[in-house]
């Protein structure tokens, strides 16, 4: 399993479209092959900062949504809700271990 996670700050005149943005990609990404989680949350203390997270099976099927027609429709949407410090990190474990 390949986890991609992070945080980006929208204009705070852009969060509710920031919302409605996000909800799209979740519901469009949801189908692709491999997708095994796709979702954003905002912080409640700084509205302004959303954070995503992403479980994909394997790389090929990361790769394959990073040139899905999907992504490249949610970068169109982006472009216009003032995007800032993006941080955004894969992870490959070795091992995971459900906590309870």
């Amino acid at each position: 399993m390949i986890i991609v996670t992070g945080t980006m700050e929208v204009g705070e005149a852009h969060v509710e479209a920031a919302k409605e943005v996000f909800r799209l990609a979740e519901a469009a990404t949801a189908s692709e092959r491999g997708c095994i989680t796709y979702r954003f949350f905002q912080s409640v203390a700084q509205p302004t900062l959303f954070r995503v997270y992403e479980e994909w099976e394997d790389k090929d099927a990361l790769r394959e949504h990073a040139q899905h027609e999907n992504m490249a429709r949610h970068r169109e949407r982006m472009a216009p809700l003032g995007v800032s410090n993006r941080q955004i990190s894969m992870i490959e474990p070795e091992r995971i271990r459900e906590l309870g």
